[in-house]
């Protein structure tokens, strides 16, 4: 599949790996040009853009052309830039996409970690003190 194929706009994940670890962004495309570039929204985790420009790392870029229907791109390179005052993420491919299936990870969105809901917590805790007393008082 050629660059210039690209619906726009269209989804899209990419995905990047290094020493066995990776890590999988959503982002839209929003522009291709001469077969070689893709734009893309840029990523963001907790409201932070993601830099993708580390030496070392291995990236793909995986679009969805409709349901069930993906390709990847991969041995790319990504660089932020601005223009207008907005970032965006311009990637640079030298080989075609191939036909692939959808990654089962899921993308990551928050590096936070998600708070024990304290509300159940307290209540229980407020029902056995009520039980207990109940008791205390038979």
């Amino acid at each position: 599949m050629n660059v210039e194929d690209i619906p726009v706009p269209a989804m899209a994940a990419i995905r990047v790996s290094k020493e066995g670890k990776s890590a999988l962004f959503e982002t839209t495309i929003i522009q291709t040009t001469d077969n070689r570039y893709i734009y893309t929204m840029p990523v963001r985790v907790d409201e932070k853009l993601v830099n993708f420009e580390a030496k070392g790392m291995l990236k793909e870029i995986k679009i969805e052309f409709g349901p069930f229907d993906f390709y990847v791109w991969r041995n790319i390179s990504i660089i932020r830039f601005v223009e207008d005052g907005k970032s965006y993420l311009r990637i640079k491919t030298s080989t075609p996409g191939i036909k692939a299936m959808a990654w089962p990870d899921k993308p990551i969105t928050s590096l936070k970690k998600k708070k024990k809901s304290t509300l159940i917590d307290q209540k229980a805790v407020e029902a056995a003190q009520a039980i207990q007393a109940e008791g205390e008082k038979n």
